[in-house]
């Protein structure tokens, strides 16, 4: 599996899924959230993602991996509960910008170490962002 690559195809796949959506407010998309909803927590999930990476180089601050590791079964309720009264445009523009950042991490990280064992230990820490 190559990084780059899900990620890509991830990406093109989430924005092609919201294309002509109208409706972005009544929840539908699981039992309690709306697409802005889904949006917000793949939005806070890039920005985990980009601290992870961040982290990876020996990089921070990381404030939303911490979160994350603070309380990973209560992370995306408060995540997608803190961008609730933000406009939908200022959502869909932090998911756009963290996925940009995220894009340049990976592809200035060598696949080499994109490899290494434990470098996404939330899996476990046999994981790593290739196999």
């Amino acid at each position: 599996m190559n990084a780059l690559d899900v990620l890509t195809y991830g990406h093109g796949t989430l924005l092609r899924s919201l294309e002509g959506l109208e409706d972005w407010d009544t929840p539908g998309v699981t039992t309690r959230w709306s697409a802005k909803d889904l949006l917000a927590h793949m939005a806070s999930y890039e920005r985990f993602l980009e601290e992870a990476l961040l982290e990876l180089e020996g990089r921070g601050p990381t404030p939303v991996l911490d979160a994350m590791r603070r309380d990973s079964g209560g992370f995306n309720e408060s995540q997608v509960g803190a961008r609730a009264t933000q406009p939908l445009e200022a959502v869909r523009r932090e998911y756009e910008e963290a996925n940009e950042r995220v894009m340049a991490l990976v592809k200035r990280l060598s696949p080499e170490r994109l490899r290494e064992v434990g470098t996404i230990p939330w899996y476990g820490a046999e994981y790593s962002w290739t196999t």
